[in-house]
């Protein structure tokens, strides 16, 4: 009984990686004074900034005027 409690407790306190913490971003991107939405997927991998058109893409659109946050992509 005792060595079942501990698979059980390996597995439960196993590091798992949210599926999402892995997968691309799509971000924002500055066009005409304002953020928005850009179908760019970053890998957040490297050091190269993401971009879209020549745009920086960004994490997140904190206001209609103001993108925050770089992305970087791998460019694979």
């Amino acid at each position: 009984m005792v060595f079942m409690l501990a698979i059980v407790f390996a597995f439960a306190t196993e590091n798992n990686t949210s599926v999402m913490e892995d997968a691309p971003i799509t971000g924002f991107i500055y066009q005409n004074g304002f953020c928005v939405p850009a179908p760019k997927d970053c890998d957040q991998i490297s050091f190269m900034p993401c971009t879209y058109n020549g745009n920086q893409v960004y994490a997140e659109k904190f206001s209609d005027t103001y993108c925050r946050l770089k992305l970087t992509h791998s460019g694979l």
